[in-house]
């Protein structure tokens, strides 16, 4: 009974983090996106399978940081200045803490956490493509004229979902045993690398760069001949790419290094000013998580969203706040070091990208974002053994690392 119903909650997960990148996109009477759909029935089935199981896994460090940090989204209540926000953001808070527990739950084998990574792939895949054929169409983006997107309202959010696909994709064609197959999970750089010029987000474009740091960070274990080749793949996507994409998209993409130094950067300049003027007002506690609009409103006569991830914790949950948001990330980046050498470097990798990423989006309470974080985690605590198998590592609040798991895997086989 368990072996089946542990099958049907992975394939349920699998199927949710396809669709992550549609996550506006497709809207449904009562239960509102596709994503939501699936979060809503991977949560049920992957539930009632632990229940049915009757053992947990111990959390891991980055677990325990997070559920504190949930806790103290919780506590802000007493604080807040704008109660409906906080309250809203508690409960996706909530919701995000039970995608990462899902997958510290059912991706418990190095098998499975590569075909979740490989679902994203996919998924951000068909954006990618959908992106393209917009532009071939001459479809541009609502409100955004000479920028194209595809499932997503925004071309920004777009572009950095796309660019935390291109560490994954790259790793997979690493571990990926069968060449050929490998060589499908490399396709996905050219196509990526278009779509994001495609969206013509300056954000997205300098998260692209810190996205293919995997390359020259992976190279180390391969040959020469290999070496060279992944590298002439890497210029000519980049190449062909520019080469494909509209001048009037390369030229706003070429005003990132003058925008930055000129404290604008797309209208967020005077956004983040405001920001830390209300964070020097309220530095330890803050005005209460999602209360950044309700926040800034007096000054900028608009509830703006923050536009950055590190700005809007500090805001809305204080300094304490931002140090356990913090520690999520330090407890993950720690989990890895003592793993393999493509599993480590993959992941900081894909941390750097997603940190890049979230210094100019407000990415903190998004499905992608926390999916990022669960499933480093997830890889972290894979340990290979002496005797060829799979140790799932250390874990909080637990004497004897991976035995519970053991125990679980056992049962599940």
């Amino acid at each position: 009974m368990l072996n089946p119903l542990s099958k049907a909650a992975f394939a349920c997960l699998w199927c949710f983090v396809l669709v992550l990148p549609w996550d506006v996109y497709a809207e449904l009477p009562v239960v509102g996106s596709i994503p939501r759909l699936a979060g809503i029935v991977a949560s049920a089935v992957g539930v009632l399978y632990i229940v049915a199981r009757r053992r947990v896994r111990p959390l891991s460090w980055f677990h325990v940081s997070a559920l504190l940090f949930v806790f103290w989204a919780a506590i802000s209540m007493l604080w807040s200045i704008d109660q409906d926000a906080t309250r809203t953001r508690l409960m996706t808070y909530l919701q995000l803490a039970l995608l990462v527990w899902l997958i510290w739950e059912i991706a418990w084998s190095p098998q499975r956490t590569r075909a979740l990574v490989g679902a994203y792939v996919l998924g951000v895949s068909l954006a990618a493509i959908a992106t393209v054929r917009d532009y071939l169409s001459g479809v541009h983006a609502a409100g955004y004229e000479g920028r194209f997107n595809a499932l997503s309202v925004n071309p920004n959010e777009l572009g950095m979902t796309l660019a935390l696909g291109l560490p994954m994709a790259w790793y997979l064609s690493l571990a990926q045993p069968q060449r050929r197959f490998a060589r499908l999970w490399q396709l996905y750089l050219p196509l990526a690398i278009t779509a994001i010029l495609l969206t013509a987000s300056r954000g997205a474009f300098l998260t692209m760069l810190g996205a293919l740091a995997i390359i020259p960070a992976t190279q180390g274990r391969l040959r020469l001949r290999t070496k060279a080749a992944l590298s002439v793949l890497a210029v000519a996507s980049l190449v062909l790419a520019a080469s494909f994409v509209p001048e009037a998209t390369l030229e706003r993409l070429q005003t990132t290094r003058a925008d930055i130094e000129s404290g604008y950067f797309g209208n967020r300049g005077f956004i983040w000013r405001a920001g830390l003027e209300v964070a020097r007002e309220h530095p330890l506690l803050g005005v209460g998580a999602g209360a950044f609009g309700a926040a800034v409103e007096p000054s900028l006569n608009f509830e703006w969203s923050s536009h950055s991830v590190p700005l809007s914790i500090l805001v809305e949950d204080g300094i304490v706040g931002l140090l356990i948001f913090l520690a999520m990330f330090g407890a993950t980046i720690t989990a890895l070091r003592p793993g393999p050498r493509l599993q480590r470097r993959f992941g900081i990798v894909l941390l750097l990208t997603l940190g890049v990423g979230s210094l100019s989006l407000e990415w903190g309470y998004r499905k992608q974002f926390w999916f990022v974080l669960g499933i480093v985690a997830a890889e972290a605590a894979l340990r290979p053994r002496s005797d060829g198998g799979v140790d799932l590592g250390s874990t909080a609040g637990s004497s004897r690392p991976g035995g519970a798991v053991s125990s679980v895997l056992a049962a599940d086989q």
